[in-house]
């Protein structure tokens, strides 16, 4: 159905007059009169009657005024939401993070982002970091948050991603809240928990491993886990010891505390990757603005 046409016919029923609908739609009678009679053609039905004062629907053209009515609101709402999503403030994001950066970081960035778009909704999976750099590879999210060791070598050792330094993430040696030590070689003999290597990712295991080395520290026993979330219940119940974000470990109720040994602990670097092969959605390119200005005001 031509919905100009029907424009026009709408009119024409609300003013009772063709005269009086030309006038107010800025067309002459002739045009007017020529498009509602190509609708009666296209919708194989008589619609208007002439009355000694203007003209009035007929039982069709009343059912068509009651319906079409309805037809052009829905067509205004959809344009409207083609509109936001087009320009990002409605649709969908799929975002996946790692929980070192969810745990703390994540969470102003969205409330922030919820502010310029409340009509996006937002889905957030929270896999490993290989999970993370799988599911924006293969297009599953629209952007990802890891953890590395060092952001220059995940570039390239990923190339199909654009990788973006967010925020330092400063590392604390951390063991079963209210143990006392007093030095690393009382915890020599303890298990260590240790981020499972991934290959091309450098993680937390490295940094781990430089700190072993700059410490002169050899671990008793190693243990590998997939995530940090596996390692809190581990330390918190005394089972073993690792180095942990220093913002996210209290998410276990202060069952786990950070040792003040003045060590030199080299930091994680949270980083945002999203494809160098997909044009970025408008929510995504939204979703941006919020973080280059978090970034700007030191606020992540």
């Amino acid at each position: 159905m031509n919905l100009k046409r029907l424009e026009y016919f709408l009119v024409v029923v609300e003013e009772g007059s063709i005269s009086a609908a030309a006038q107010r739609l800025h067309l002459t009678q002739p045009p007017l009169s020529q498009a509602i009679r190509a609708l009666e053609t296209e919708l194989g039905a008589r619609l208007l009657e002439r009355r000694p004062r203007g003209v009035a629907p007929t039982e069709a053209g009343r059912q068509l005024a009651r319906d079409g009515a309805q037809l052009l609101q829905w067509t205004d709402k959809i344009a409207h939401r083609i509109r936001e999503v087009g320009e990002g403030r409605a649709g969908s994001l799929q975002v996946a993070s790692v929980p070192t950066f969810a745990w703390t970081h994540l969470t102003p960035l969205l409330r922030a982002y919820r502010g310029l778009a409340p009509d996006v909704s937002v889905e957030l999976s929270d896999p490993d970091p290989a999970g993370v750099l799988g599911m924006v590879a293969e297009g599953r999210a629209d952007v990802g948050f890891v953890a590395t060791a060092d952001v220059s070598r995940l570039a390239s050792a990923f190339p199909g991603l654009h990788v973006r330094f967010l925020v330092d993430l400063p590392l604390v040696l951390v063991v079963s809240s209210g143990r006392r030590v007093a030095g690393l070689r009382d915890l020599e003999s303890e298990t260590w928990i240790v981020p499972a290597a991934i290959q091309g990712f450098p993680g937390l295991d490295e940094l781990t491993e430089q700190f072993w080395r700059r410490n002169d520290v050899t671990p008793a026993r190693i243990q590998q886990v997939s995530t940090l979330q596996t390692a809190l219940p581990l330390i918190a119940a005394d089972m073993a010891v690792g180095l942990l974000p220093r913002d996210g470990f209290e998410v276990v109720g202060g069952q786990v505390a950070a040792i003040d040994l003045a060590l030199d602990i080299p930091p994680l670097r949270a980083a945002m990757v999203w494809s160098a092969e997909m044009q970025p959605a408008p929510s995504l390119d939204l979703l941006f603005q919020v973080i280059d200005q978090a970034v700007a005001d030191a606020a992540i």
